[in-house]
């Protein structure tokens, strides 16, 4: 889906493991109103934000899910790059364990200083960090084969529906004043002072968005996420059900552990990503997973989804 997304996913790479003729490694971004947020940063991804548009100047945070090769080892070429194009801006990088160490040890290596702050927040789980104005990210655990960590990206509440004609009949016109009622403010019209609840709904719950990086299925995940629904779950689906054995025990879920998932975080939409390169097609993970969930979609290099507020 092409076009400027508000509020939307960009996947980067959608492979597990190696990359294929298809598909890169691991590596997502979630766009805000003009500010990115990277989760996960294989090898090659910052090709593929050039392929998709996207600035490297843009990215506030990075979020990694863990320190396996295909999920890390694009992101010492990227700080480069930014550095190459001018960042000047703070960058915040979370992440399991080690994070620090590895990008200290290749920096040391290459003799590279970067020019701008990278704040490194070495993560455990059941944290929460305020990110963007109004966007938090919470971090999970979860079942990998090293210490591993999901993300869940949510929205503080938006300001309820304006009611314009009833606005109108008070004298208010769609402008300033209006946007102060909304943000919570009164105002004051032709000696009337005006409360928001007269004319403004109640707060509507912002997005939320599950990211899971390489998992097993996970006991307990709602509680783990926070959270009673969900917009978006990105959910691991390296197989189908045939390999569930190899599945677990590599640390990765099937189809079905995905659709289990979303049906657990009653996720309005469920993208599969991390698929085994012996797929050619995701084709088959889809239809497993479209047995249990209703709307399933299987990530692909370069798709843009919008998240529907």
């Amino acid at each position: 889906m092409g076009g400027i997304l508000e509020v939307g996913m960009v996947f980067l790479g959608t492979s597990a493991g190696t990359p294929t003729r298809y598909r890169g490694l691991p590596g997502l971004v979630l766009k805000y109103r003009g500010s990115l947020l990277l989760f996960d940063c294989g090898e090659g991804t910052q090709y593929r934000l050039v392929e998709a548009g996207l600035s490297p100047l843009k990215i506030k945070a990075i979020f990694i899910t863990h320190l396996h090769g295909d999920h890390v080892f694009g992101l010492p070429g990227l700080i480069q790059s930014m550095a190459m194009n001018n960042r000047r801006e703070d960058l915040y990088i979370y992440g399991p364990r080690g994070i620090a160490d590895m990008l200290e040890a290749v920096f040391e290596a290459t003799k590279f200083t970067p020019p701008f702050n990278i704040h490194v927040v070495e993560v455990g789980g059941g944290e929460k960090f305020r990110v963007l104005d109004r966007v938090w990210v919470s971090v999970f655990p979860v079942r990998h084969t090293v210490e591993a960590y999901g993300y869940t990206v949510y929205e503080e509440p938006r300001p309820g529906k304006v009611d314009v004609e009833k606005a109108r009949k008070l004298g208010i016109e769609p402008g300033p004043l209006l946007g102060l009622l909304q943000r919570g403010v009164p105002v004051s019209v032709g000696g009337r002072l005006v409360r928001p609840e007269e004319v403004v709904g109640k707060p509507r719950p912002g997005f939320r968005l599950v990211y899971t990086g390489d998992t097993a299925p996970i006991d307990g995940l709602r509680k783990l996420v926070g959270f009673d629904s969900v917009d978006v779950l990105v959910h691991d689906a390296t197989f189908t059900s045939e390999y569930e054995l190899e599945a677990h025990e590599e640390g990765h879920s099937t189809a079905f552990d995905a659709a289990r998932a979303a049906i657990e975080l009653g996720a309005k939409l469920l993208v599969l990503t991390h698929f085994s390169a012996r797929y050619r097609s995701p084709e088959p993970l889809v239809s497993e997973a479209s047995r249990f969930h209703p709307n399933v979609v299987a990530a692909e290099d370069l798709l843009k989804l919008p998240i529907r507020l």
